[in-house]
């Protein structure tokens, strides 16, 4: 099969079969690339709609012109005409029986192209219209060629570790992995503050009301104070029933020292008193996560408030918020080449002396990520009441980006992306709920405290009381609203934790040849929590298209 495949065709309006020789054309071209026959069907069925209102508003003999194209896996029907505007997703926003059989077809018209989403783009430049439809993107692709890169870094982190000489892996780290690995992630640093600002201006853009604001706005935070809490009783259980590190586990050697300081003031007055910045472009150089959504939200709050400018401006950050998910999308495309970095470095950094010693801490760890994961299937299946395993199925991508990219705000775009194209979300719930998920929603980060804080606690022979485990998942909770979305911030944490339990801060070194391999799990935790507050709260707003949920 060819993988850059572009195929054009040209059709007249005067011809009176132009309409079936177009769809004719894109139906046997699409079978030709290898698309399969229902989703074939479908991309007619969405041209056909889109030829048609083309030719209502184009002028006498003007032409279509068709492309269905091909490249790196994604497959796209373009369709262009000249021709006066007009706008596909222009329909009553409910349907009703006394509805004429003309505005009945719009409205499921509108329905229809409206739960397409980002695959679907029209526009209309210099009295030209145009269409894009993406037939079948790369995304399983991706997901696959992600996993393959996982191994073949494994395989080469290896063997640099045991077999390539010393000198040729400093080399092959210094002038290849490490600098792709460093410009990837400041790729992934320049969108995510656009990201943030424009999906949640768009976001609050659209309430009708303040109520409507704050009511959405508490059951985001009630969520998200749940699953924290949820978190840490299950860290505390776990680490209590299994009690890794009193079964004879040797450390083998000394905690080294290592120069953490836990002085970081994560309380949550100074994570409150900090949400407001001093001026307007701080929070974007300093990448303030916080900050920018405390701005994002005074701009869509204003943005209704100023009468006739409010339609143009709104749009204006429309077209923005599109703009940086498109360029998120493009960036998206290195993930494999990334992760291949990304593990090679991590395996061959790994000092596997103290592996042995923390096998017990690192296996009640993930056991409880798992455990927690399980957990959020049963609170959409009892809050929300609809299947978990499609939840799982339609969240798998976020989970393997999340996974990968040890990041939960490197993870954001692909978590919008997924709530809004599979889970059915509506944008006003996870544009809102999911970029502040990233900052203040770290149920993993509460795992890995809880579970970590009292293994080393226990390596290091202190006993820690019932008292002194309330006061430190207190702490525990505290920090996690304080802690950002970024690979390692719960190691600072991590610091003030052991001091609540009275351990040297030096043996958070104990952790660290694992620590990158547990991040990546939290991570995963963290935004999964994140995806299944957005469900439920959409669920219990009515804003959740259950149709493309269970599709």
């Amino acid at each position: 099969m060819k993988k850059f495949i572009s195929i054009k065709n040209e059709y007249t309006v005067s011809d009176n079969q132009y309409p079936e020789k177009s769809a004719e054309f894109i139906g046997s071209s699409l079978k030709e690339i290898g698309i399969n026959k229902k989703l074939a069907q479908k991309t007619e069925l969405l041209c056909e709609e889109t030829i048609t209102q083309m030719t209502a508003h184009a002028p006498e003999n003007a032409s279509l012109g068709v492309k269905i194209r091909r490249s790196l896996g994604d497959v796209y029907v373009s369709l262009q005409m000249q021709g006066s505007e007009f706008d596909m997703l222009d329909a009553p926003e409910s349907y009703s029986d006394e509805m004429s059989d003309e505005h009945a077809q719009t409205f499921f018209r509108s329905l229809l192209f409206r739960s397409l989403g980002e695959n679907y783009k029209y526009s209309h430049k210099n009295g030209v219209n145009k269409a894009r439809i993406a037939v079948g993107t790369s995304q399983q692709s991706g997901l696959i060629f992600t996993i393959i890169a996982m191994l073949l870094g494994l395989f080469v982190g290896i063997l640099m570790k045991t077999i390539i000489p010393e000198s040729a892996v400093e080399i092959i780290s210094t002038y290849a992995l490490t600098p792709f690995k460093t410009m990837f992630m400041n790729a992934l640093k320049i969108i995510i503050a656009p990201v943030v600002f424009f999906s949640i201006v768009t976001c609050f853009s659209q309430f009708e009301s303040v109520a409507e604001l704050g009511r959405l706005g508490a059951k985001v935070m009630g969520m998200y104070l749940l699953t924290t809490v949820i978190a840490v009783v299950l860290g505390f259980t776990m680490v209590s029933l299994i009690q890794p590190g009193e079964f004879g586990f040797a450390l083998g050697t000394e905690a080294a020292g290592v120069n953490v300081s836990a002085d970081v003031d994560t309380s949550l007055l100074h994570t409150i008193v900090d949400i407001v910045p001093d001026n307007f472009l701080s929070p974007f150089l300093n990448s303030s996560t916080l900050q920018i959504i405390f701005l994002a939200i005074l701009c869509g709050v204003a943005v209704g408030r100023i009468g006739q400018y409010s339609k143009p401006v709104k749009d204006i950050f429309e077209s923005c918020n599109s703009l940086f998910l498109e360029i998120t999308m493009l960036i998206a495309k290195a993930i494999p080449a990334a992760v291949f970095c990304s593990v090679a470095l991590l395996v061959n950094d790994m000092d596997a002396k103290n592996l042995l010693s923390v096998l017990g801490g690192a296996g009640v760890q993930i056991s409880t990520i798992l455990t927690m994961m399980c957990i959020y299937g049963l609170l959409v299946l009892i809050l929300a009441r609809v299947n978990p395993l499609k939840f799982y199925k339609k969240a798998s991508e976020g989970m393997i980006t999340s996974f990968t990219l040890c990041s939960s705000s490197a993870a954001m775009p692909t978590n919008l992306r997924v709530c809004t194209d599979k889970l059915g979300v509506h944008p006003k719930v996870c544009n809102f709920s999911i970029p502040l998920g990233a900052t203040v929603n770290m149920d993993g980060v509460c795992i890995f405290l809880s579970v970590l804080g009292t293994f080393i606690a226990r390596a290091y022979g202190v006993d820690i009381s019932f008292e002194t485990m309330i006061s430190a998942a207190i702490t525990i909770i505290l920090l996690s609203l304080g802690a950002p979305g970024v690979p390692g911030s719960a190691f600072i944490c991590l610091g003030v934790v052991l001091k609540a339990f009275n351990v040297p801060i030096e043996g958070m070194s104990l952790m660290f040849a694992v620590a990158p391999i547990l991040d990546m799990f939290d991570t995963m935790s963290n935004t999964t929590g994140d995806v299944a507050a957005a469900v439920i709260v959409a669920k219990s707003e009515k804003l959740l298209d259950m149709e493309k949920y269970n599709s």
